[in-house]
């Protein structure tokens, strides 16, 4: 990794803490780390030319820029290649995401059942944002959303976790059309 990028990174982490033990991680702080994140994915040209990157084989790939130490957030550079879907989902933890190329549509749901069924779930769409080079998304936690990368382009952004992915808490996947959901397995007890 280059130097500059190195620290650009870094840095970002640190902004990133500063806001969130200031404010926390609601929509207003989430919103202005969405900011410092749209700024770095803007020096896209210095920071993060395509030839630094590896391209997925199939559909995505994550690369680690930045981790915060113990149970911290973590920086990647993502890359998902046109067409690539993600089915309604909820990380279990907030989510920042900037674009540096390409365009991906991230939609949001909300859950409409009281949850008190194994297995079974209702959501509805609420909302959707294009994240394209300027743009941003921030998602607190338990938002559900979904994604899919649109036009002839990769996507290739940048995310910005509550949690380093091996420390993910259980993803929950949500299908529509079934009224179903299902968890995965947390990572978090066999990063600790």
């Amino acid at each position: 990794m280059s130097k500059q990028r190195e620290e650009a990174c870094a840095a970002l982490l640190r902004q990133a803490r500063m806001v969130v033990d200031a404010e926390g991680t609601g929509e207003a702080a989430l919103h202005k780390v969405k900011d410092l994140l749209v700024g770095l994915a803007d020096q896209r040209t210095s920071l993060f030319p395509s030839g630094d990157f590896a391209m997925p084989d199939a559909q995505g790939r994550n690369h680690i820029l930045a981790l915060e130490d113990g149970d911290g957030m973590g920086l990647y550079l993502t890359i998902g290649l046109p067409g690539k879907e993600a089915a309604p989902h909820d990380h279990g933890i907030w989510c920042v995401n900037a674009a540096i190329a390409g365009r991906e549509v991230h939609k949001f749901y909300r859950r409409t059942d009281d949850g008190s069924r194994d297995g079974y779930a209702s959501v509805e769409e609420i909302g959707e944002v294009m994240v394209a080079p300027g743009q941003g998304m921030a998602m607190a936690d338990h938002a559900i959303h979904a994604t899919v990368v649109v036009g002839d382009e990769p996507a290739i952004g940048l995310a910005l976790y509550g949690y380093a992915l091996a420390r993910f808490p259980s993803v929950v996947w949500f299908h529509p059309d079934l009224s179903s959901v299902r968890a995965g397995v947390s990572r978090r007890a066999e990063a600790a």
